[in-house]
């Protein structure tokens, strides 16, 4: 120790890069010669502050998700864009590059609301994941634009230049798919171009020259997604249009035709053709000749020789007649045919043909048609019609008949129609005391001279009504019984209904049949009875009958019983008014 009474002390410490607790460095004096040591300020200390940031390890759950795990849903369905892109932003999130943004901790919660527990792992994962993110964000991914050169010729090429903002660091490969329409020679397919430091590179496609006049077309370049970048959502893809270069061939004419002015019967119909380009040599052309009517003196097909002014005249004759004939036309069409085209809107033309014949005279057509029904002794009345009304007064013949007895004066008469195109005809009828049943009468128009018969309206009649009370009823001493019947199971039997005698007039009789102990044990089929439910006797019949088939089954049983019972009797009285029907069990 020097004679100024204090020395410096000087202990060396180490830094490193551990983060650890701060601690300290003590000096202690100890025991020697030639001094003592102070019992207060014997020992001194430093204190050393560790200066290295604390390292945080993520606590990840037990069952967190792993980048191969994702990887492997994200890959299961590879024809899913969205599937695809959500598991690529999970990646992102665990560290990989895959050009999109990572997942977040929101988003992640959202899909777990919609897709269940795997997602409730990733949200676990990435909330231990972000709770020791303290580093600033990786830089962000270049996004990829890509726009075209000037159009080009074909046999030129078409240039692209790819854009990377901001600049990649490091030469960066970007996928461009190349398309193309029409035949230039471009093959379509991926591309790769290597984007420098600079930002920008050029892509340029050939494109072939020929000697085919074509349409034009243009090809187009579009950036695929790939690692390292994004893919702009503006700017993703960009087309040149690629022009051809050679002369069309030379045009086909189009030919065309149009109709002449109406013309007379004898006269010539005349129709022009028209080639558009004219053609550079005299082009054949054929056309079709149809007609409305029978004017045409030839519908024969027609070769017409078209020069080079680019028009022809084609004459069709029309036969002159004494036939009184509608007014009809005829139609020129240009077939198809080598060396042209046919028009698409005038390939065919019309001309008129007017008849030049009179009319002849027209015969009258007679109709008849019938009054209001009438009663036995009043008169049917009809009305005679012709149409159109004949010019003079004209006679038409009938014929007269009736249905039933009325009296009517049946036969042939004739009625005159006069100008004025009708008349009434009227056929007595008599009235008499003797019941019978409603008839009519009838008039029927006859072929003759001068006019038609109506093909529809030739006949009409006119109703007839009785107006006599029908005779009284039989005496009651007529009357109506039902018989007795048995039958066993799976057999018909027989209901017979009598007639204490036979009569002049109908006789019927209603009935109703009841049910047996069982549905099943009977049928029933009536073979004169009709279907209001009555039994009607014609005048001199005395019997009916109904056959009923006994259903069989195997259950051994009782015998059973129906009835038929009969009501409301017309022209005779009721003496046995129940049948009875015994089924005999057979098991």
């Amino acid at each position: 120790m020097p004679t100024t009474g204090s020395v410096n002390l000087s202990v060396s410490t180490t830094g490193d890069s551990t983060d650890e607790a701060d601690g300290s460095v003590t000096v202690t004096v100890s025991d020697g010669t030639g001094y003592t040591v102070s019992s207060t300020d014997g020992t001194a200390t430093v204190t050393v502050a560790d200066d290295d940031v604390a390292v945080c390890v993520p606590q990840l759950p037990s069952d967190a998700v792993t980048v191969a795990e994702v990887t492997g849903w994200r890959d299961a369905f590879p024809g899913d864009t969205a599937r695809v892109l959500r598991w690529n932003r999970v990646l992102r999130a665990l560290g990989e590059s895959t050009g999109v943004a990572a997942m977040t901790i929101a988003d992640s919660q959202a899909n777990e609301a919609i897709f269940g527990a795997r997602w409730d792992r990733v949200t676990r994962t990435l909330q231990a994941l972000d709770a020791c993110d303290d580093d600033p964000p990786p830089p962000a991914d270049p996004e990829i634009s890509i726009a075209a050169g000037s159009d080009v010729t074909e046999g030129g090429d078409a240039t692209f230049t790819v854009t990377a903002n901001p600049a990649p660091t490091a030469d960066l490969d970007v996928t461009v798919n190349v398309t193309s329409a029409g035949d230039y020679g471009v093959t379509p397919g991926s591309h790769t171009v290597t984007v420098p430091a600079t930002g920008s590179a050029t892509l340029t496609i050939g494109t072939a020259g020929d000697s085919t006049d074509e349409a034009h077309g243009s090809v187009t370049a579009t950036v695929a997604a790939g690692n390292g970048y994004t893919v702009s959502s503006t700017d993703a893809t960009a087309t040149v249009a690629v022009s051809d270069d050679d002369d069309p061939p030379p045009s086909t004419p189009v030919v065309s035709i149009t109709g002449g002015n109406s013309v007379t019967e004898g006269g010539a119909a005349t129709f022009t053709l028209s080639a558009s380009p004219a053609p550079a040599a005299t082009l054949t052309v054929t056309v079709a000749i149809t007609q409305q009517g029978s004017f045409a003196a030839s519908t024969a097909t027609r070769t017409v020789s078209i020069p080079t002014t680019g028009s022809a005249t084609l004459s069709v004759a029309t036969a002159n007649d004494s036939t009184d004939e509608p007014n009809g036309s005829i139609t020129a069409t240009v077939n198809a045919g080598n060396g042209y085209t046919v028009s698409s809107t005038n390939a065919t033309a019309t001309v008129g043909v007017t008849d030049n014949d009179p009319a002849p005279v027209i015969r009258p057509l007679v109709s008849v048609t019938a009054g209001n029904a009438v009663t036995e002794g009043t008169a049917a009345t009809f009305t005679v019609s012709a149409s159109p009304a004949p010019t003079a007064p004209l006679t038409v013949s009938l014929t007269v008949s009736q249905n039933g007895d009325f009296g009517a004066a049946t036969g042939s008469r004739n009625v005159t129609v006069p100008p004025s195109g009708s008349v009434t005809l009227t056929v007595a009828t008599s009235g008499d005391t003797t019941d019978e049943p409603h008839g009519s009468v009838t008039v029927t128009v006859n072929t003759g001279s001068g006019y038609t018969v109506s093909q529809t309206n030739g006949s009409a009649s006119v109703a007839v009504s009785d107006d006599d009370d029908p005779p009284p009823p039989p005496p009651p001493s007529v009357t109506i019984s039902i018989e007795d019947a048995s039958g066993e199971e799976g057999l018909w039997v027989t209901f017979k209904v009598k007639l204490s005698e036979a009569v002049s007039h109908q006789v019927r009789v209603r009935w109703e049949a009841d049910h047996a102990y069982d549905l099943d044990d009977y049928a029933m089929t009536y073979e004169f009875w009709n279907m209001s439910g009555w039994l009607a006797f014609a005048p001199g019949q005395t019997e009916k009958q109904a056959d009923v088939y006994l259903n069989d089954d195997s259950y051994a049983e009782a015998d059973e019983i129906f009835r038929v019972r009969l009501s409301s009797p017309e022209g005779a009285t009721i003496a046995d008014g129940e049948g009875i029907m015994t089924i005999t069990d057979n098991d």
